[in-house]
């Protein structure tokens, strides 16, 4: 288990890394135990996603998960998690770029928390501002609340794209492999994302 002083450094090279400081891969440990330790980020990233869960069934109530599409819905973030990692280290080895994995899993695992802190923040933005517009009928809208709808979803938007340019830099500078393996690790989050959903759903 990590200690509060290894978890203190990682946030703080995960920030540094926010803003392109690649001093902030100094805070990580590399090695393969750091890397191991590093999972119990899982641990605080699971209450996170539980918060955006919570959040996101105070929207409309066509999209509210039943309880147990919820469950199962972080049980798979779960599995999928190390099952990703997994993939990206054979990929990493295909790049010759073993010897830097562990280093990858340590920053990426670290990084999960801070992206998971901005999510629920778009998660919130889109729930408080569809409690005075419909979203779904937000391009035929029109007056004061209509702007303010636009405003969310564009800022929404925005965020998202930076969340995923964050994680393509932090795969970036970890592996150091060029530019293709880190879209990679963008894209395999991305679909391992949606398929994730589209489960969740399928099991409503």
């Amino acid at each position: 288990m990590p200690s509060l002083a290894e978890i203190w450094r990682a946030l703080h090279g995960a920030w540094k890394l926010l803003f392109l400081d690649t001093r902030g891969l100094a805070q990580f440990d590399g090695s393969r135990s750091g890397g191991l330790r590093s999972f119990w980020a899982i641990a605080l990233v699971l209450p996170l996603n539980i918060a955006i869960i919570a959040i996101d069934q105070l929207g409309p109530a066509q999209d509210v998960l039943p309880p147990h599409s919820a469950v199962l819905q972080l049980i798979g973030l779960v599995i999928a998690w190390p099952a990703l990692l997994l993939v990206i280290y054979i990929l990493a080895r295909w790049y010759g770029r073993a010897e830097r994995y562990w280093l990858f899993v340590t920053t990426y695992n670290w990084t999960q928390i801070p992206i998971a802190i901005a999510a629920m923040l778009i998660i919130a933005m889109l729930t408080g501002v569809s409690a005075f517009v419909d979203l779904a009928t937000l391009p035929t809208a029109s007056g004061g609340v209509a702007l303010a709808g636009w405003i969310a979803v564009l800022a929404a938007a925005a965020l998202k794209v930076g969340l995923y340019g964050y994680e393509w830099y932090v795969a970036f500078v970890s592996l150091d492999a060029g530019v293709a393996l880190p879209i990679i690790v963008v894209l395999l989050d991305i679909v391992s994302g949606l398929a994730l959903d589209k489960i969740s759903i399928w099991l409503a």
